[in-house]
């Protein structure tokens, strides 16, 4: 993944332990580890509306100190999923089934929970805009907005949103 879609606002990449900022490629390698963590404890999830049961989430490499690429196996087939850290400090999120890209999403931490932009997104350096989506702090549910990314929209529930939790092991 290039930097080339990225926003042109920087990353923020919030240090919950001192309240200061750390710095991206730090950053992005403790976001990489802590997803990977997060996936080998809890890797069922749940839809609120569109599958038919738990989505698993199933780790694929873990070799590449600046990229994670797990598989999403659901009822209606698979999803490659990889998190890729780029140049400009962002991590990019994207969702691929067999060569169609299904999802691409900027990645950042602007405080305790984690913001998705969709490619090309205008965001204001202040963050006054609410992100189009969000991964809690603990990473254990995830909200994706329709709008921003439309070819969400047979999973998205009457609010227009995409809404997984994990499944407690």
């Amino acid at each position: 993944m290039t930097d080339q879609r990225a926003p042109r606002t920087p990353p923020v990449w919030f240090d919950a332990a001192t309240g200061g900022e750390t710095p991206p490629d730090i950053a992005a390698r403790w976001v990489l580890d802590t997803v990977a963590r997060s996936l080998r404890h809890a890797p069922a999830w749940l839809l609120e509306t569109g599958a038919p049961g738990p989505v698993r989430l199933n780790l694929r490499s873990t070799r590449h100190p600046d990229r994670l690429i797990f598989a999403a196996h659901t009822a209606r087939g698979g999803l490659e999923i990889t998190l890729t850290s780029v140049a400009s400090g962002w991590l990019g999120v994207t969702a691929r089934t067999g060569e169609r890209e299904e999802f691409r999403a900027w990645l950042d931490r602007p405080y305790e929970e984690f913001e998705h932009w969709p490619p090309h997104a205008h965001i204001p350096p202040r963050r006054t805009t609410e992100a189009p989506g969000r991964i809690g702090k603990r990473l254990n549910w995830i909200n994706l907005s329709a709008e921003a990314w439309p070819r969400l929209a047979p999973l998205a529930n009457p609010s227009g949103f995409v809404v997984a939790t994990a499944i407690d092991p």
